[in-house]
Parts: C-alpha cells; structure tokens; sequence
C-alpha cells in the first residue's frame, strides 16, 4: 500500500448490500484525506429481501433500488459507471471493460454472485441475477401473458428460500393477470424437500402456502437438462414447461479466477474473521463473492448487511494502523419469508408462523432499511473535503515534515517526474503530417497547408464529474464541438489541467486518467495532443484549445440564416438543471446515466449531416442556452435593459411541444432546480414572446448545456431528410423545433420580440 498520509484510493468494486452500507456510514463519518470509489456496471443496485414483493407487485422498481450515484455523492465518494473484468494483485489495479485501469491503495469487492449455470440448455433459462436482467424479462413476459389465451406453464429450478419466494411471487402476480386455469407454476428441488436447515414446521406451512397460491412442488427432482420443451431429471422424468427461471446454487465471477487470490473450491474469495482476502493486508471481501472458513455462512443478503458495520471500520482501520474488528455471523436471527399476497413465515430458534402480521412486519423492516439511503447529507464538493488540519495529523504520525502551504505562480505546477509518468501511459496517439514534432522544445510547431484557413476554439469546464476519464472525454467533446459546428476538421489541441492537491502518486493517477479521456476523444477526431499545462489548485479543472483546418468555401458560419428555414436541434435539452440537481443530491442516477451518455455523444456526425443538407447557419448549444445561441444565430444581441438587432432582422417561431429533454429535465425544472447561470441567461427571455401560457419548464430555453447539441437552421425543403439522415447517424433525439421568420412584429405593438414561443405546433403549418 502506498504509505502516502495526505491522500489514499479506496476502490470498492460492486455496488452490493456491505458496500451501500459503507457509502452510508462514511456519508456520516468520512475519514479526511481518504478518497472513496465505488465501480458498478449499474447505477441502481436492488435490495433483494424486497425483490420478491417487486414481483408480487407490491413495490416499484424505485422501492427496491438504491441510487448508487446519489449515494456516492452524500460520501463524497466517486461513481465510476464500468464493469471490472480483471484483477493485478500485484500492480494494485482493476482493469475495466472500455476504459483505463485504475489503480487503488485498498481495494474491496462486493460483486455478488450469480447462479449457477452449469446444466446443460441452462441459456434457455432466465437467471434470477443479475436483477436488473430478470426485471426486464419478468416484465416482458407479463406483457406476453396478458396479450395470451393458451395456457402457460412456469418452471422455478431451485427450493432454497429465494426460488420459494419467487415461485410464490409470480403465482400471485401472475394468476391476477390470466383467467383461472390458465397459469402452472412448479418449484423443482433436487434436495428432498424445500428450506433446507430450516425446521421441518417451517417445510410444512411453507407447502400450505404452497397451496393456497396453487404453486406445483416437485422434491427429489435433480435437473439434469433443459431444453425448449422443458426440463429432463437425472432419472429421466420429464416436466413440460415453457418458461423457467434459474435460483441454483450461487457461482462466482469467472474473472476472479486468475486474479491472484485464494479462492474455495467455488471459486469464492476466501477471507478472515476481519473480511481481508487470505493473505492480503489491502483487500476485503464481503457479501455473497466471500467465502469464510471461520464461520460459513449462506449466500444471504442478511450477512452481507451485518458485514458492513465492520468492512467500513476495518477499510479506515487498515489506513490509520489501528486495530481491527471481527466480523461473526448471527446464528440465531430472524428468517422472514414473502409469501405471495401480502403474507409472511417467520422462523427462528424453532418458533415458526405464517400470517399477515408477519408480512407488515416484514415490510417495515425493508423499508425501515431503505430509508437509511434516502435521508442523506450533501458534503461540500470533491476538492474541499480533504481537511489539512487532519493531513498535518496523519504527517506528524509518520513522521513526515510538509508544510501545508501550496507555491503560487510556476511552484504550483504539477511534478516532472508525476507528468512525465503520468504521459508515458497515455494511449498511441493518431499521427498528424501537420505537427511537427521536436521534443526540446517548449511550442508546438503547426504547418498550415496552403490555402487553408486556421480555426481555432478554446474552452475550460470545472469538472462536474468525479471521473477524471469522463471529465477529460467531455471536456475534449465540449471544445471540439466549436470546430464541428463550423465544419473545420480538428488536428491539434493543447490542454490546461488544474489539480487538487493531493500526493504524488494520486496526482499521477488522476492526471494519466484525465489525459487518457482526452487523448481518446482527440484520436476518435483524428487531432492530436500537442501539449499542455499542469498546475495545482483548489479544484479539478480542465480547458482545451483546439486547432482545425478548412477550406474557406466549406466553412458554416453562426448567421445566415434565411426565413422559412426549419431550425433543427440534434440533441435533448437540460444538462444545466440535472447537473443543478445532482449538487443538490435531487437527481436520480438514471437521469445522469442518459445525460453523460448524451454530453459523450460527438457532433462530428451532426455537423456533416448539416453540411450536407446545406444548412444556411449552424452553432453548436453550450453555456447561453438555446434561447441565447438563437438570437446568436438570429443576430440579436440581449442585455440586461432590452434586445437589439445588430444587422438583421430576422425572427423565429419555436414549438414547446417539439424540443427534446432528457429525462428528468422537466422533473428538475419544475422544482425551480436551475444552474447558477440561470439568471444571466434569464436576459435573453426579454426576446420571447411567450404565447405558449403556463410551461412548467421554460426555464429549460436557457438551460446552459455542457456538451450540448447543435442548432441549425436548413432549408425547409431538406428538412424531413435531413432529420432522418441524424437519427440514422446516432442523434435520436434530433427534432424540428421551430422556423425562422422575417421578424416582423406579430402583435402590432413596438416591442421587440424576435423569437415566439407556441405551446405546440408543426413546421408545415407556418406560412411560407
């Protein structure tokens, strides 16, 4: 582990019950100077002691998930979005699929398991993790069944409690929706009856619920085929069945296998009674991928809860060399057990009963733990958690003299050694016949062809992602943009990177990954990374300027357009309000999944399609909103007093019901959610004459978009094409949301409102 006090990577990986609750615990108690962050492929992780009233239709989707990113951000911790697929024990890092490795100081796994999928014909089978999976199918089928009038037989291959639960679940849910008879549901057990190391009293009122949901119990029946028909048992029984879901014996991830770890005979992560993988000091293991010889337990979401109290205690523990605590799962707890209709078996030390009340109970125990992750505290910003006070704590422990005080001026740069290793690790970069390359030299040189023009663009973004790799990809996207919307093809870029203080080894880190953002947009753009700036500061920034060539009779410009042009928008509206409400712990991390991957999103495509439509003016929508890039590209100027043309006179018409949002845009603005920029870009409203009435989220017309769309104004007879050709090249959200006029003023008074805003209308309605 790097011995470094002021900064240290804890990397969780899997978005597991233990790892919710070390977010939640660190939420309230961080520890300074330690930089959390969790990994998962998703961004909601279920609560699965409430999946089976899911499927009974008791609880929504919401009810039963977490929201990882929302949960990260009350712990000041950092959500990386990815799937882990290999380990380096040795390195100390965590390759994952379609993007950098990351490195970590202490590393924890909580990745779950997922059934066994071992029987021949078992891709016939739906398992029932990953949840998210089984949700879309379970879905899917209901669909299926209410749309059908031949009867349909379900299998569940599994009689531990999950596959009772969910055999019982579906029978409920499901007989609702057909008419009677129509509906069969069998549980398969290959054991000699259901529940095993339960008490016999507990089989047997679990088989007279069984019977009252009219669910088909078939014991000593081990599986030894499925296939389109059904299944066949080791004795050569057959059961017809046209579904069946999978709730076998729990396997691990096959990526651990050659991670370096010590690992049981089912390919679990054995660890101690502290939750530290056999013979590692700096990885942890818990919930169901862990495997203990201390005190086995069952793969049980009961245990992975319980081990979360001492996994956050032992991860801070390990870095302030303090003791460790022991992790011992409860013998004697309470087993509660869904029954289908808002029913429950509780069982424990051989009490055992069945009944309404239990169910009551049941639910206000899920849900009294899933409100410990909707009350959360929102921590200052990333770059401000890190206290000195701590660090010169932590320094003086180890005996290090540093000065808290940071150098201004050229002391606060970034270390030779840092950016020099940090660079080294960078990606083959595209080459550029334009750049020519010495490496003594302090400029870059650019060869302009001739009769070429230069254009050039710069842009800087605070980050608003704790991705360093992301936020480099955006910030490359946000600043090549300026060349796309003015049809220049990008070669160069210089980079300017601000980075928090933190060590050397993190500094590194964080400058390879951002960087490696970069230079994996510029190489998708055919550009190169000709140099650049480093420095410390008080936050995470990153600017780019980025240099293109075009010929001059290839060039779009921000004016031209022309009356009866249609404007066209090629991306969703509302990064600014999302991003406001993710500062504020409002937003859900569905609607930051589809806003990151609309801002990743190139306008290369969308810039040609223009091109090649010809749009008459073109811009792309960033900082002023779209109501201020539209005067923009009217030639209207808005300030705090009035508007005023400048050279035209042109006007617009614009269709409330046409724009694109993104998810959870109107949401957040009709909570008043809105960027700090809001009020400067409010000005431009002094331009509308809003006809549209009461529109809960106006505020959205100058909503500042990082990353944005386009805007272009085409010519009326190419527009239908031209929308078809973007949705073909990847912007599905493209839309006709307006046309430009002659300005002319429309309700005879004197004040000038160049732009008119409908509550809905059509493009072909609008006279010529």
């Amino acid at each position: 582990m790097q011995q470094h006090p002021t900064y240290q990577d804890i990397l969780l990986i899997g978005g597991g019950h233990a790892h919710a609750i070390v977010l939640q615990m660190w939420a309230m108690k961080p520890l300074p100077g330690a930089r959390l962050t969790l990994v998962s492929p998703q961004v909601q992780t279920p609560y699965s002691g409430m999946l089976p009233g899911m499927v009974a239709g008791h609880y929504s989707w919401r009810d039963i998930h977490i929201d990882l990113p929302r949960l990260c951000r009350a712990a000041g911790a950092r959500f990386i979005q990815a799937s882990a697929h290999q380990l380096n024990v040795r390195e100390g890092k965590v390759s994952l699929l379609g993007r950098p490795d990351l490195e970590y100081d202490l590393l924890s796994l909580n990745v779950g398991a997922v059934p066994s999928r071992h029987l021949p014909g078992a891709e016939l089978a739906v398992p029932i993790k990953p949840i998210a999976h089984f949700h879309r199918y379970w879905q899917h089928l209901q669909y299926q069944l209410r749309h059908t009038s031949t009867k349909v037989k379900f299998g569940v291959i599994g009689g531990g409690a999950g596959g009772c639960e969910l055999a019982m679940a579906m029978s409920k849910a499901l007989t609702e929706q057909m008419h009677n008879g129509q509906l069969e549901i069998h549980l398969v057990e290959a054991g000699n009856g259901v529940l095993q190391g339960y008490p016999p009293k507990a089989q047997r009122q679990l088989k007279r619920e069984f019977e009252r949901l009219k669910v088909q119990l078939h014991c000593n029946w081990p599986v030894a085929e499925i296939n389109q028909r059904g299944i066949r048992s080791c004795h050569d029984k057959f059961l017809a069945l046209d579904k069946v879901a999978l709730c076998t014996q729990a396997k691990s991830l096959p990526w651990l296998a050659d991670a370096g770890l010590v690992l049981d005979k089912n390919g679990f992560v054995e660890v101690d009674q502290q939750l530290r993988a056999t013979g590692q000091h700096t990885i942890f293991a818990a919930g169901d991928i862990a495997s203990s010889n201390y005190q086995p337990a069952p793969k049980a979401g009961v245990y992975a809860v319980r081990q979360g109290p001492v996994l956050f205690h032992n991860l801070r523990a390990t870095l302030l060399n303090k003791a460790l605590r022991s992790y011992r799962p409860q013998r004697n707890f309470l087993s509660l057990i869904a029954c289908g209709n808002k029913r429950a078996l509780a069982s424990r030390n051989g009490l055992v009963l069945t009944g309404n009340l239990l169910w009551r109970l049941k639910d206000h125990i899920d849900r009294t733990f899933m409100r410990r992750f909707s009350a959360l505290p929102i921590p200052m910003p990333l770059s401000h958690k890190f206290h000195w006070q701590r660090r010169a704590q932590l320094d003086q422990r180890d005996g290090i003299n540093q000065s808290d005080m940071r150098c201004n001026g050229c002391g606060a740069k970034v270390g030779s050694n840092v950016l020099q290793a940090a660079l080294r690790q960078l990606p083959q970069q595209q080459e550029d016949n334009y750049l020519l390359r010495d490496l003594g030299d302090d400029a870059a040189i650019l060869q302009v062809p001739e009769g070429k023009l230069l254009v050039q663009s710069s842009d800087q973004l605070r980050a608003l992602v704790d991705d360093h790799w992301q936020f480099g990809r955006l910030a490359a996207l946000h600043a090549l943009s300026d060349l796309f919307a003015m049809h220049a093809q990008p070669m160069t870029a210089q980079v300017l990177v601000t980075l928090p203080v933190s060590s050397a080894e993190v500094c590194r880190r964080d400058l390879h990954l951002l960087l490696n953002g970069v230079v994996h947009e510029l190489n998708r753009h055919h550009c190169s990374l000709s140099g650049g700036h480093t420095a410390e500061g008080s936050e995470l920034q990153l600017g780019l300027t980025v240099n293109g060539f075009a010929d001059r009779e290839q060039l779009l410009h921000k004016t031209g357009a022309r009356p009866g042009d249609c404007l066209i928008i090629s991306k969703a509206l509302g990064t600014g309000t999302i991003f406001a409400a993710e500062g504020c712990g409002q937003a859900r991390g569905g609607w930051l999944q589809q806003a990151l991957a609309s801002m990743l999103h190139s306008n290369l495509a969308a810039a040609q399609t223009f091109a090649r439509f010809g749009a008459h003016a073109l811009t792309d929508i960033t900082g002023f909103g779209l109501l201020g890039h539209l005067l923009e590209m009217l030639d209207w100027r808005a300030n705090n007093d009035d508007v005023e043309p400048l050279e035209s006179h042109l006007g617009a018409t614009l269709f409330a019901n046409a724009l694109p949002l993104l998810p959870g845009a109107a949401e957040c603005a009709e909570q008043g959610i809105i960027s700090s920029l809001y009020t400067q870009n409010a000005s431009a409203f002094k331009a509308l004459q809003d006809t549209a009435g009461p529109l809960p989220h106006r505020s959205l017309l100058v909503d500042p978009q990082t990353s944005g769309g386009l805007l272009a104004a085409v010519p009326a007879a190419a527009a239908e094409e031209c929308l078809l050709a973007l949705h073909a090249a990847g912007s599905r959200a493209a839309a006709i949301i307006g046309v430009v006029d002659n300005g002319e003023q429309r309700d005879g008074s004197k004040k000038r409102q160049p732009v008119r805003l409908l509550a809905s209308g059509n493009w072909k309605e609008m006279p010529a």
